[in-house]
């Protein structure tokens, strides 16, 4: 990947700086999302640069394995950084700080990193290194760290290894590109830890977590036109000692139904909200479009959307064939 020589030279000139720098994520942070702003962060402080990682939610159970996770943030004091960095945000509102933090996007007051490999991206950066063809943006991260010329270590690798493994689904989805793998070579090679990752990601299940899934399988819907649909309540998780980031990874099982054209995963949230994570394997949907409808965005194949103040009715529909 070839990095714009212009933006590469002014963030070089930036970090010449040191500056107090902040790495935001988005709002549920998913595996890329972790990945990228744990390697990017353990890189920059290689060069002696203090930096922050923050997300308004929390670090997600299966994740804590990348070292330093426990360090993240959830707040921050709006004179305490220089240096804005925003990581796989798809858009401003991705964060959900742009309500309590509007500062953060403020090209006046403070300078803006965005690096990011989402399509609905409108490059709010002062610099934007967005690919929107790369796997993974912790792919982009590579690629960045490797022309600033900083040591990809093995906690940066394996943290840079679980973003592109995730967001292909462990070399299986359609974004498993060329790219995707030679990439994935390169941080083998720097002793990124797969096994881990695949182990903790995708191999690893509480018991609540299995029964849950249980619950949510046995209720799912197959619409006429091709929709696989299944409501979560918070009641359906909190009676089994659950959380809702266990519901993480059930969408790809449901998706794998045959007849589904797409499928969709509606569950509330401990603070009352609704959230609909889409997945799709047909080439002729486009489900990001879809979660666009409803101000949400991600991929042509995954994707989502949140409904502030929601709540889940299900409905029975009911009709009589001649025999």
């Amino acid at each position: 990947m070839q990095l714009n020589k212009e933006d590469l030279q002014g963030f070089q000139e930036i970090l010449s700086t040191k500056p107090r720098t902040i790495i935001i994520n988005h709002a549920n942070p998913d595996g890329d999302c972790i990945g990228s702003s744990s390697g990017l962060r353990m890189g920059l402080e290689s060069l002696g640069i203090p930096v922050r990682s923050l997300s308004i939610d929390p670090v997600p159970d299966k994740y804590k394995f990348v070292k330093d996770t426990d360090k993240f943030q959830h707040n921050f004091d709006e004179d305490s950084f220089d240096l804005v960095i925003f990581v796989d945000c798809g858009n401003k509102k991705m964060t959900k700080f742009h309500e309590t933090k509007p500062i953060i996007f403020d090209k006046t007051k403070v300078k803006i990193v965005n690096i990011d490999h989402h399509k609905t991206d409108d490059f709010f950066g002062t610099i934007n290194f967005i690919k929107t063809s790369s796997p993974s943006t912790t792919a982009i991260v590579y690629n960045l760290l490797k022309t600033l010329k900083i040591e990809i270590t093995k906690d940066i690798a394996t943290a840079l290894m679980l973003g592109l493994y995730t967001d292909t689904g462990g070399f299986r989805h359609q974004n498993s590109t060329e790219e995707a793998f030679h990439v994935a070579g390169a941080l083998r090679q720097a002793g990124a830890d797969i096994q881990k990752i695949d182990r903790e990601v995708f191999r690893t299940y509480k018991p609540e977590t299995l029964k849950l899934w249980g619950e949510v399988l046995s209720s799912l819907h197959l619409t006429e036109d091709g929709a696989v649909i299944v409501g979560v309540k918070k009641q359906n998780y909190q009676h089994l000692g659950s959380k809702r980031e266990d519901l993480e990874g059930v969408i790809d099982y449901i998706n794998s139904i045959p007849e589904a054209r797409y499928s969709v995963l509606l569950s509330e949230d401990e603070q009352g909200n609704v959230k609909a994570s889409l997945r799709t394997r047909k080439p002729d949907v486009d489900v990001q479009a879809l979660a666009a409808k409803f101000g949400g965005g991600g991929h042509v194949k995954a994707a989502g959307f949140t409904v502030k103040n929601g709540l889940l009715k299900k409905e029975v529909k009911w009709k009589i064939e001649q025999n």
